[in-house]
């Protein structure tokens, strides 16, 4: 008896992407962190925090995961990209019905689920991907 006996792998399939332009509910389930700062964020290549969520697309389980990027609004935005950033956190957050107030760690957010509308690209890199086109934020 090996160590791979309850492991049927007739069975699995090469994750895809998913058709685009289509309504899918989405589970956070990682945060990309980097326990050195002080909020648990990592930093990007201009020393500004952001919020990389992985998303897994729910009731698919051959489909592809993806991320999407959120640059945190700062100090050192002019009041345009300020707003863009704050607005694109906010409509991400209600579309999972996350309180900011109530997110002490960035992995508070794992398990979390929402509705975005996803879209479809091809990268030379990785094939077909889906990203978010917009979240769907409950009424």
């Amino acid at each position: 008896m090996g160590f791979l006996d309850d492991a049927n792998l007739d069975d699995v399939q090469e994750p895809t992407a998913v058709p685009g332009d289509s309504e899918y509910k989405l589970m956070i389930v990682d945060v990309k962190t980097d326990p050195s700062t002080a909020n648990g964020l990592p930093v990007n290549k201009n020393g500004d925090s952001y919020l990389l969520p992985r998303f897994e697309i729910v009731g698919e389980p051959a489909a592809k995961e993806l991320t999407r990027y959120f640059g945190l609004p700062n100090a050192g935005m002019n009041d345009k990209q300020r707003n863009s950033a704050g607005w694109q956190l906010k409509q991400f957050l209600n579309a999972f019905d996350l309180d900011p107030n109530q997110l002490a760690d960035p992995n508070d957010l794992v398990g979390a689920e929402g509705w975005a509308i996803l879209g479809l690209e091809e990268s030379d890199q990785w094939g077909e991907q889906n990203f978010v086109k917009k979240f769907i934020v409950p009424k």
